[in-house]
Protein backbone atom coordinates (compact mmCIF):
# COMPACT_ATOMS: atom_id res chain seq x y z
CA UNK A 1 0.00 0.00 0.00
CA UNK A 2 1.37 3.26 -1.03
CA UNK A 3 -0.12 6.88 -0.28
CA UNK A 4 -1.68 8.67 -3.00
CA UNK A 5 -3.67 11.42 -2.48
CA UNK A 6 -5.79 11.51 1.35
CA UNK A 7 -3.51 11.07 3.58
CA UNK A 8 -5.62 10.98 6.66
CA UNK A 9 -7.70 8.04 4.88
CA UNK A 10 -4.79 6.35 3.82
CA UNK A 11 -3.19 6.44 7.56
CA UNK A 12 -6.48 5.07 8.67
CA UNK A 13 -7.02 2.01 6.21
CA UNK A 14 -3.37 1.23 6.78
CA UNK A 15 -4.03 0.91 9.99
CA UNK A 16 -7.06 -1.30 9.39
CA UNK A 17 -4.80 -3.60 7.29
CA UNK A 18 -2.03 -3.69 10.56
CA UNK A 19 -4.86 -4.63 13.00
CA UNK A 20 -5.85 -7.41 10.76
CA UNK A 21 -2.57 -8.67 10.43
CA UNK A 22 -0.83 -7.78 14.05
CA UNK A 23 -3.78 -6.36 16.59
CA UNK A 24 -4.09 -3.45 18.71
CA UNK A 25 -1.46 -4.13 21.03
CA UNK A 26 1.76 -4.48 18.27
CA UNK A 27 0.44 -1.83 16.25
CA UNK A 28 2.66 1.16 15.73
CA UNK A 29 2.41 4.61 14.04
CA UNK A 30 6.19 3.61 12.58
CA UNK A 31 4.68 0.92 10.83
CA UNK A 32 1.36 2.14 9.67
CA UNK A 33 3.42 5.19 8.09
CA UNK A 34 5.99 2.45 6.64
CA UNK A 35 2.88 0.71 4.64
CA UNK A 36 1.83 3.84 2.62
CA UNK A 37 5.62 4.73 2.07
CA UNK A 38 5.49 8.25 4.24
CA UNK A 39 7.99 9.52 7.15
CA UNK A 40 7.08 7.49 10.91
CA UNK A 41 6.46 11.25 11.85
CA UNK A 42 3.63 11.54 9.28
CA UNK A 43 0.43 10.14 11.33
CA UNK A 44 1.49 12.43 14.07
CA UNK A 45 0.35 15.16 12.11
CA UNK A 46 -3.16 14.15 12.08
CA UNK A 47 -3.67 11.43 14.97
CA UNK A 48 -1.52 13.03 17.72
CA UNK A 49 -0.70 9.33 18.93
CA UNK A 50 -1.85 5.70 18.55
CA UNK A 51 -4.60 6.23 20.50
CA UNK A 52 -5.87 9.11 18.26
CA UNK A 53 -5.79 7.11 15.00
CA UNK A 54 -7.39 3.99 16.81
CA UNK A 55 -9.94 6.19 17.45
CA UNK A 56 -10.31 7.38 14.16
CA UNK A 57 -10.30 3.76 12.73
CA UNK A 58 -13.53 2.91 15.45
CA UNK A 59 -15.14 6.39 13.88
CA UNK A 60 -15.33 4.28 11.04
CA UNK A 61 -15.92 1.16 11.96
CA UNK A 62 -19.26 2.33 13.87
CA UNK A 63 -20.42 4.00 10.36
CA UNK A 64 -19.76 0.76 8.84
CA UNK A 65 -20.97 -1.54 11.98
CA UNK A 66 -24.48 0.64 11.12
CA UNK A 67 -24.69 0.35 7.77
CA UNK A 68 -24.54 -2.77 8.06
CA UNK A 69 -26.68 -3.69 10.66
CA UNK A 70 -29.40 -1.36 8.64
CA UNK A 71 -28.67 -3.63 5.73
CA UNK A 72 -29.51 -6.58 7.67
CA UNK A 73 -32.88 -5.09 8.75
CA UNK A 74 -33.81 -4.01 5.08
CA UNK A 75 -32.99 -7.56 3.55
CA UNK A 76 -35.90 -9.24 6.55
CA UNK A 77 -38.24 -6.06 6.55
CA UNK A 78 -41.07 -8.28 5.08
CA UNK A 79 -41.09 -9.93 8.42
CA UNK A 80 -41.83 -9.04 12.45
CA UNK A 81 -39.47 -6.91 14.20
CA UNK A 82 -38.86 -9.52 16.74
CA UNK A 83 -38.27 -12.04 14.17
CA UNK A 84 -35.48 -9.88 12.48
CA UNK A 85 -33.17 -10.22 15.95
CA UNK A 86 -31.98 -13.11 14.76
CA UNK A 87 -30.92 -11.30 11.34
CA UNK A 88 -29.72 -8.95 13.40
CA UNK A 89 -27.44 -10.99 15.25
CA UNK A 90 -26.24 -12.93 12.16
CA UNK A 91 -25.03 -9.61 10.98
CA UNK A 92 -23.29 -8.28 14.21
CA UNK A 93 -20.75 -11.39 13.54
CA UNK A 94 -20.61 -11.15 10.19
CA UNK A 95 -19.44 -7.63 10.82
CA UNK A 96 -16.99 -8.60 13.98
CA UNK A 97 -15.63 -11.63 10.84
CA UNK A 98 -15.61 -9.21 7.80
CA UNK A 99 -13.70 -6.12 10.15
CA UNK A 100 -11.55 -8.27 13.17
CA UNK A 101 -9.31 -5.13 13.01
CA UNK A 102 -12.02 -2.41 13.79
CA UNK A 103 -14.12 -5.34 15.47
CA UNK A 104 -11.66 -4.73 18.36
CA UNK A 105 -10.67 -0.90 18.44
CA UNK A 106 -14.54 -0.05 18.10
CA UNK A 107 -15.22 -1.72 21.83
CA UNK A 108 -12.10 -1.71 23.50
CA UNK A 109 -11.90 2.00 25.13
CA UNK A 110 -8.55 1.42 26.56
CA UNK A 111 -6.90 1.43 23.40
CA UNK A 112 -8.99 5.07 21.97
CA UNK A 113 -10.18 8.45 23.36
CA UNK A 114 -14.09 7.30 24.15
CA UNK A 115 -14.77 11.21 25.33
CA UNK A 116 -13.92 12.10 21.45
CA UNK A 117 -17.17 13.39 20.44
CA UNK A 118 -17.01 11.76 16.89
CA UNK A 119 -16.25 8.49 19.05
CA UNK A 120 -19.14 9.08 21.14
CA UNK A 121 -22.26 9.94 18.49
CA UNK A 122 -21.39 7.17 16.08
CA UNK A 123 -21.35 4.92 19.00
CA UNK A 124 -24.36 6.60 20.14
CA UNK A 125 -26.24 6.43 16.51
CA UNK A 126 -25.46 2.63 16.32
CA UNK A 127 -27.18 2.17 19.80
CA UNK A 128 -29.76 4.45 19.35
CA UNK A 129 -30.99 2.37 15.84
CA UNK A 130 -31.08 -0.87 17.69
CA UNK A 131 -33.04 0.61 20.70
CA UNK A 132 -35.46 1.81 18.50
CA UNK A 133 -35.92 -1.68 16.87
CA UNK A 134 -36.41 -3.31 20.38
CA UNK A 135 -39.07 -0.43 20.90
CA UNK A 136 -40.94 -1.59 17.66
CA UNK A 137 -40.46 -4.98 19.01
CA UNK A 138 -42.07 -3.83 22.41
CA UNK A 139 -44.78 -2.33 20.76
CA UNK A 140 -45.51 -5.40 18.98
CA UNK A 141 -45.62 -7.11 22.28
CA UNK A 142 -42.43 -8.50 23.30
CA UNK A 143 -41.20 -7.71 26.77
CA UNK A 144 -43.26 -4.46 27.19
CA UNK A 145 -42.79 -3.76 30.74
CA UNK A 146 -38.99 -3.84 30.28
CA UNK A 147 -37.22 -0.26 29.85
CA UNK A 148 -36.60 -0.56 26.26
CA UNK A 149 -32.82 0.73 27.06
CA UNK A 150 -32.60 -1.93 29.55
CA UNK A 151 -33.85 -4.36 27.01
CA UNK A 152 -31.79 -3.17 24.17
CA UNK A 153 -28.52 -3.40 26.01
CA UNK A 154 -29.55 -7.00 26.72
CA UNK A 155 -30.22 -7.72 23.34
CA UNK A 156 -26.75 -5.84 22.37
CA UNK A 157 -24.60 -7.85 25.26
CA UNK A 158 -26.05 -11.06 23.86
CA UNK A 159 -25.14 -10.20 20.27
CA UNK A 160 -21.80 -8.79 21.45
CA UNK A 161 -20.96 -12.10 22.87
CA UNK A 162 -21.99 -14.25 20.64
CA UNK A 163 -19.80 -12.57 18.27
CA UNK A 164 -16.59 -12.15 20.51
CA UNK A 165 -16.77 -16.00 21.05
CA UNK A 166 -16.84 -16.64 18.00
CA UNK A 167 -13.98 -14.67 16.69
CA UNK A 168 -11.85 -16.16 18.85
CA UNK A 169 -13.07 -19.59 18.27
CA UNK A 170 -14.77 -20.52 21.75
CA UNK A 171 -18.23 -20.84 21.01
CA UNK A 172 -17.86 -24.03 18.99
CA UNK A 173 -16.69 -25.90 22.06
CA UNK A 174 -20.18 -25.51 23.49
CA UNK A 175 -22.13 -25.22 20.30
CA UNK A 176 -21.14 -27.52 17.28
CA UNK A 177 -22.38 -24.92 14.78
CA UNK A 178 -20.26 -21.46 15.04
CA UNK A 179 -21.47 -20.45 11.40
CA UNK A 180 -23.51 -17.51 10.60
CA UNK A 181 -26.68 -19.76 10.57
CA UNK A 182 -25.29 -21.15 13.94
CA UNK A 183 -25.60 -17.61 15.16
CA UNK A 184 -29.18 -17.33 14.30
CA UNK A 185 -30.32 -21.05 15.64
CA UNK A 186 -28.68 -19.76 19.45
CA UNK A 187 -30.50 -16.50 19.18
CA UNK A 188 -34.04 -18.11 17.56
CA UNK A 189 -33.48 -20.58 20.37
CA UNK A 190 -32.65 -17.64 23.42
CA UNK A 191 -35.99 -16.00 22.10
CA UNK A 192 -38.28 -19.24 21.90
CA UNK A 193 -38.83 -18.59 18.42
CA UNK A 194 -40.72 -21.10 15.89
CA UNK A 195 -42.20 -18.50 13.16
CA UNK A 196 -45.20 -17.31 15.27
CA UNK A 197 -46.01 -14.06 16.35
CA UNK A 198 -44.61 -11.73 18.96
CA UNK A 199 -44.68 -14.14 22.54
Amino acid sequence: MHFDGDLRHALIQAAVTALDEVGADHLSLRDVARRIGVSHTAPAHHFTDKAGLLTAVAVEGFHLFAEHLGEALAATRDGQPLDQLPALARAYAEFAERHPGRFEVMFRPALIRPDDPDYQRAGDAAFAALREHIGLCQRQGWRPDVPTATLAAATWAFSHGIATLRMHGALARHHLDSSLDGVELLVTTMLGRSGQGPA
